[in-house]
């Protein structure tokens, strides 16, 4: 679990040096037109990257496996 922490640190700072980076970016473009289109390409990618860490983190989390030895299979 410890390696999951530390690679969700490293990608949760990743992603908020892309977003940082964007809104410098949008800030300084003198062009009005496509930056919603412009933030969406930074945000979308973020929210669903967030999505996926959860879900792994979920996964990780389940423990349903449960083994049944029957006398059959000790034979």
């Amino acid at each position: 679990m410890t390696l999951f922490w530390i690679a969700a640190t490293l990608v949760a700072i990743a992603q908020v040096m892309i977003l940082r980076s964007t809104v410098r970016a949008l800030r300084s473009a003198s062009a009005q037109a496509g930056r919603g289109i412009e933030w969406a390409y930074a945000v979308v990618p973020a929210i669903a990257l967030a999505l996926v860490l959860v879900a792994t983190w979920q996964a990780a989390q389940r423990r349903d496996v449960t083994v049944r030895v029957t006398s059959e299979a000790r034979a």
